[in-house]
């Protein structure tokens, strides 16, 4: 009698094992399809932060994320760490909703502190996860997560692109010019850059050329423009906004603050 029923209760442990192994493949293949389609990352950048007298006092990430919307009651939040030991949750805010019904949503994770020395070097690593209605999705850069770096020593990654192709990092609009940075990925050596920019309502408009700077080593490229240096017809005081085109590939792909342009006026200093 203890024979049958010790032989019952392994087969009933067996059995039990093997319906878990069975439901946990499951959920890992509907996560692994869900980072595909409802949460991505669009772009994100590392940033120092300065004191008083120009120091660099600290540090943080910042950037845009994409999510199809499944419902109502949702949380964005991005899974972060600055020492590759302590994860913390940071949550995002939601920015606005695309034509198609997606929506994009911004984060910035709180700023560490840090005192430079001779060689620089600060990082973040983090992950999305986006809950809605009971289920939960993520986006780790197909388990690798994503990673920002600053540094003057090893590897240099300050921006990061997913699902966007080229963003705009920063601007200045001054009385006379507007000029600043974008960041793409390299897709082929042969590329051209634009800022389309108009000051009447795109009743007009005009292409400027941007320019290469150089390449980081997770193959983003860092591009400049600047109405000024290219004698671009610029009216003094102006107001106006603006896109930004790559073409590469004989395919173009446009940064356009999602739908909204960026926009500039003549303050003597306003930047994105």
């Amino acid at each position: 009698m203890k024979r049958k029923y010790f032989r019952n209760l392994v087969t009933f442990m067996i059995c039990f094992v093997l319906a878990l192994n069975i439901s946990c493949f499951s959920i890992s293949a509907q996560t692994t399809l869900a980072e595909t389609t409802n949460v991505q990352l669009y772009s994100a950048k590392i940033l120092p932060t300065y004191g008083n007298i120009g120091n660099m006092v600290g540090y943080y990430s910042t950037g845009k994320i994409y999510i199809k919307d499944l419902g109502a009651n949702k949380n964005v939040t991005v899974h972060y760490t600055y020492d590759d030991t302590n994860w913390l949750d940071q949550p995002a805010s939601y920015q606005k909703t695309l034509e198609d019904g997606s929506e994009v949503w911004t984060f910035k994770t709180p700023e560490q502190s840090y005192t430079p020395t001779h060689q620089v070097e600060y990082n973040c690593k983090f992950a999305v996860k986006y809950e809605v209605d009971g289920n939960t999705y993520w986006d780790n850069n197909n388990g690798d997560n994503y990673f920002l770096q600053d540094t003057t020593m090893i590897y240099d990654a300050p921006f990061v692109l997913s699902k966007s192709v080229v963003m705009l990092d920063k601007d200045i609009s001054t009385p006379h010019s507007l000029w600043g940075f974008i960041f793409l990925k390299n897709l082929a050596y042969d590329k051209k850059v634009i800022v389309r920019y108009t000051t009447d309502n795109w009743a007009t408009y005009h292409d400027l050329n941007a320019h290469y700077n150089w390449k980081y080593d997770n193959d983003i490229e860092l591009w400049s423009f600047d109405t000024m240096h290219d004698n671009s017809p610029f009216p003094v005081n102006s107001s106006g906004e603006y896109a930004i085109g790559y073409t590469v590939d004989g395919v173009t792909y446009w940064d356009n603050n999602f739908g909204d342009n960026y926009s500039f006026s003549p303050s003597p200093d306003s930047s994105n």
